[in-house]
């Protein structure tokens, strides 16, 4: 029998069997039994149910390769096209070597065609020549090791917990900014929803204490104009520094003095604590005052895309200056 794509629903026989598959490279330090009860859950979440699938190529009964199948918008210049996410594509090492990966990202590639996706993106931690052959090319983006000037006190900044309330506001906010960059993704408050869902399970079903997710809002009147999501990893011994990664943040002023002030505020907590590493992929063009930027090029996961229309054709190639991504945002 010819291979096939199959949707691997959580109670399909060959769902666990791709799990099972994944685990010792994707754990995050999970159990395989929480890694199982992380990857299901997403499933389950509202936008998770509608977005997000497992799929597998799959012929007599046999799992050849598995990848996620995600739906997403990207805004490419001036216009918004429906795109086809690709993640955790992996192969059995007994099935290697034939090309079942390449198989499999054609089929979820063709059928989303059909179904009116004009792009197909992925995330590639190994390099990306492989993928290059199927037709992607590499989106450069920066990351940054962002340093917080301290100062006496804490800055006069209204800081508190986001709530779902404030998700239509940073979305507008997201939305305002990404118009200054030619590559984008395209965020709903559904999609806020489930990046925070996610950041959250992970860690729940993590060991305890070992890493703890943080999202604020710096409010003015009842509306939420800033907002830091972290994921922040504890402190292993007394005297080490934590570590925060900033998965997305945003701020309605273009300086992002809000950003700033925020993540100063939230150094202040613990005075006496050694500064945390803070690392983020971050944008050009946002420079916060308060902040002191290193950035160089994104490594270990590099965006790819392919066009499947000529709508989605991105010309002139991207500059990393024109790439608007946030690490919430990927795969």
């Amino acid at each position: 029998m010819s291979p096939f794509l199959q949707v691997l629903s959580p109670d399909h026989p060959l769902h666990e069997h791709a799990l099972d598959h994944t685990f010792p490279l994707w754990n995050d330090s999970l159990t395989r039994e929480h890694y199982g009860q992380y990857n299901r859950a997403q499933l389950l979440t509202p936008w998770g149910s509608r977005h997000l699938e497992r799929v597998g190529l799959v012929s007599d009964g046999a799992l050849l390769a598995s990848a996620k199948r995600y739906r997403v918008r990207v805004r490419i210049d001036d216009r918004t096209v429906d795109t086809i996410g690709l993640g955790a594509v992996f192969t059995p090492p007994a099935r290697r070597g034939r090309g079942h990966a390449a198989t499999l990202i054609e089929h979820i590639v063709e059928a989303a065609h059909r179904e009116g996706a004009e792009m197909a993106m992925l995330f590639s931690e190994i390099a990306p020549d492989y993928y290059e052959r199927l037709g992607f090319s590499v989106v450069p983006m920066q990351q940054a090791v962002v340093g917080v000037r301290r100062k006496p006190g804490a800055p006069a900044v209204l800081v508190r917990s986001g709530e779902p309330r404030d998700f239509e506001f940073i979305v507008e906010m997201h939305q305002q900014r990404a118009t200054g960059y030619r590559f984008s993704l395209e965020y709903d408050a559904g999609w806020l929803q489930y990046t925070l869902a996610k950041k959250r399970m992970l860690s729940g079903f993590g060991p305890p204490g070992g890493r703890d997710v943080e999202f604020f809002v710096c409010e003015e009147g009842t509306r939420a104009v800033a907002w830091v999501l972290m994921q922040i990893a504890r402190r292993r011994a007394e005297g080490d520094s934590e570590s925060w990664s900033i998965a997305s943040c945003g701020d309605r002023d273009p300086s992002g003095a809000r950003i700033g002030a925020m993540l100063q505020a939230l150094v202040a907590r613990t005075p006496s604590a050694r500064a945390p590493v803070i690392h983020a992929w971050w944008p050009a063009r946002l420079d916060p005052v308060q902040l002191s930027l290193h950035r160089r090029s994104v490594t270990g996961s590099i965006l790819m895309t392919r066009a499947l229309s000529d709508r989605a054709r991105i010309a002139p190639p991207l500059a990393a200056d024109d790439v608007f991504y946030w690490h919430a945002d990927a795969f």
